[in-house]
């Protein structure tokens, strides 16, 4: 499941995004936010794995609410905005994908689909390291009965 947030000063946009959003893929609008501050706060609180974000909002602009998050609890952010002149900007910031409005189901439809291979990889990657401390931790325990060199993929294959 994917968990989103909108964040658009515009009641009709956010309105018209979560309209389009596909029917097909499991996920859930955990809020819908005016503010550039409102989202921020949103986002420390909910964790959302996705957020569509305006570029212009009062409190902050999109690229401050980015710049309010660290690296590390940053979700797929998809700017949504109707000015091609901050694209540049968006991607700096590592922004999954940049949307001009007006916009059609397939093209939300697309840029889901990359926010959602970017939280995919970003689970992935918080299980193998997950996975390589358990491993840590058995070696210690274990002492020399376990190889140094053993990997998740040397698990894998001797499990295989």
């Amino acid at each position: 499941m994917l968990r989103i947030l909108i964040a658009d000063d515009e009641p009709l946009a956010r309105e018209r995004l979560r309209a389009l959003l596909p029917k097909d893929i499991v996920l859930e609008v955990v809020g819908e936010y005016g503010s550039g501050t409102e989202a921020v706060e949103a986002i420390h609180r909910d964790k959302p794995d996705v957020v569509f974000l305006d570029m212009q909002m009062p409190g902050c602009d999109g690229l401050q609410v980015v710049a309010g998050l660290a690296p590390g609890e940053r979700p797929a952010v998809v700017f949504v905005t109707a000015h091609e002149k901050f694209a540049v900007d968006a991607f700096a910031v590592r922004a999954v994908d940049y949307v001009l409005k007006p916009f059609d189901r397939e093209r939300l439809g697309t840029a889901l689909e990359r926010a959602a291979e970017y939280v995919a990889a970003r689970r992935l990657g918080d299980l193998g390291s997950r996975i390589e401390g358990l491993l840590s931790g058995l070696r210690k325990l274990a002492g020399s009965r376990l190889p140094t060199t053993m990997s998740l993929s040397t698990l894998w294959q001797a499990n295989g």
